[in-house]
């Protein structure tokens, strides 16, 4: 038996909230690229970490595995639905008061915007993968791989037509791609500015160059044909925010 398998693999729910939280401090910060790279600790992002996974907890679609043996947490996948009318996970806190937040945000946000799914899938719901995070204890063991698809028929079963995730990292990135989510915008993280300055510490980004935004059609018939009709060439991009988006064809 495959040890994925072996876990046991639950909607996530408030009570879960403040061990996720702990969990993420533990496993996702000191190994995330945008984390490491704007120099931010788990303290910069507790103002705002433990509102959203309050808030996501609410959509039924974040999934949390345990080990049956000791109830300990292996992995989250937190994740969240977008409609039309909210489409936007990121924006509120690109005004917080601290910078490093802020500029975390921004760089979420120009991610999060940079490809309308909506109006290029004509879609009306989205089950969008906001973080996937695996104990070193059980990396590479297939846990964020079957995290991915217990989150994805949730989304469906709630009617949702697309995936999609901001992968910051090459590991999600990979693990993404072998489940059928194809690039649609590429972030250089050595060109990325905010108002004439640059932004990351590429020593800090941990062998990452880029984030990508990907999807992935989880209803209808031949879905990876559709994508590749649809989604057309990735985009590479140096974003400079309070400036111009210079995209360039891949």
């Amino acid at each position: 038996v495959m040890v994925a398998d072996s876990l046991e693999y639950a909607t996530l729910r408030e009570e879960d909230a403040d061990e996720v939280v702990t969990f993420m401090a533990e496993h996702f910060y000191p190994r995330e690229p945008l984390s490491t790279g704007l120099h931010m600790t788990y303290d910069d992002n507790k103002e705002w970490i433990h509102g959203s996974v309050r808030a996501w907890v609410q959509d039924g679609v974040s999934v949390v595995a345990r080990d049956p043996d000791t109830g300990e947490v292996a992995g989250t996948l937190l994740a969240t639905l977008l409609t039309k009318d909210q489409s936007n996970t990121f924006e509120e806190a690109t005004k917080s008061p601290k910078v490093k937040v802020a500029t975390l945000h921004a760089v979420l946000s120009v991610l999060e915007t940079s490809v309308d799914f909506f109006e290029r899938f004509d879609v009306d719901k989205i089950l969008e993968l906001a973080m996937i995070t695996v104990s070193e204890a059980f990396s590479g063991k297939g846990v964020g791989r079957r995290l991915v698809m217990e989150g994805e028929s949730r989304g469906v079963q709630l009617g949702c037509q697309l995936g999609t995730a901001q992968a910051t990292a090459v590991p999600s990135q990979r693990l993404l791609e072998r489940l059928g989510y194809t690039s649609l915008y590429t972030m250089d993280y050595a060109s990325f500015q905010i108002a004439g300055e640059f932004v990351f510490d590429m020593e800090r980004m941990l062998g990452t160059p880029s984030a990508k935004v990907m999807a992935k059609l989880l209803q209808g018939d031949n879905q990876n044909e559709d994508m590749a009709k649809k989604s057309g060439a990735d985009e590479e991009c140096s974003p400079i925010l309070n400036d111009t988006l210079v995209k360039e064809d891949d």
